[in-house]
């Protein structure tokens, strides 16, 4: 009998369960993940945000544009800044060379928009989809830097006169 009664005492119940402690890991997981996302998007982000508050303080310092908005950044000849401001109550676009910092002002509102740009994409070229449309400069003239998928599948970039819509360079099937 004594063998038995030993037999029992060593005998534990099972487990439940527990579903308060999984609910807490799960939550404990997922919030460990959101931060590391977070952090991931700051470092990842964090180039361009310094990039954009570095162009911004130069062209106020450069020119006396002011309301400075809408930054877009083209790499073709090096990193050229354009960034869109209002002076003597006109729209303006500063454009800004990476490498050496200068900077240019143009007249802005004068030209193609993005909506008419995107539809003369669509009509004279059979873009399938845009991919960026960056104002720049190209022989001290503003100008469109385009590329965009053609109907056919094929990469391509188009530089475009800012007033005219004139092409400049075209490069076809990357």
């Amino acid at each position: 009998m004594e063998r038995h009664d030993n037999f029992r005492v060593q005998m534990t119940r099972p487990k439940r369960f527990s579903w308060s402690k999984f609910v807490v890991v799960i939550l404990a997981a997922l919030t460990l993940l959101a931060a590391a996302f977070g952090l991931y998007a700051y470092m990842a982000l964090r180039p361009m945000a310094k990039a954009e508050s570095t162009v911004q303080r130069v062209v106020k310092d450069k020119t006396s544009l002011t309301n400075l908005h809408d930054l877009t950044v083209d790499y073709r000849d090096g990193t050229t800044y354009a960034v869109l401001g209002t002076q003597d109550g006109k729209q303006k676009v500063a454009v800004m060379h990476g490498k050496n910092g200068q900077v240019k002002v143009f007249d802005y509102g004068k030209g193609l928009s993005k909506k008419s740009l995107k539809n003369k994409l669509q009509d004279q070229y059979a873009a399938k989809r845009i991919y960026s449309a960056n104002l720049s400069e190209y022989q001290n003239t503003l100008v469109w830097e385009v590329s965009y998928q053609s109907k056919d599948g094929s990469l391509n970039y188009l530089t475009l006169d800012y007033q005219k819509g004139t092409v400049y360079r075209a490069v076809n099937g990357i």
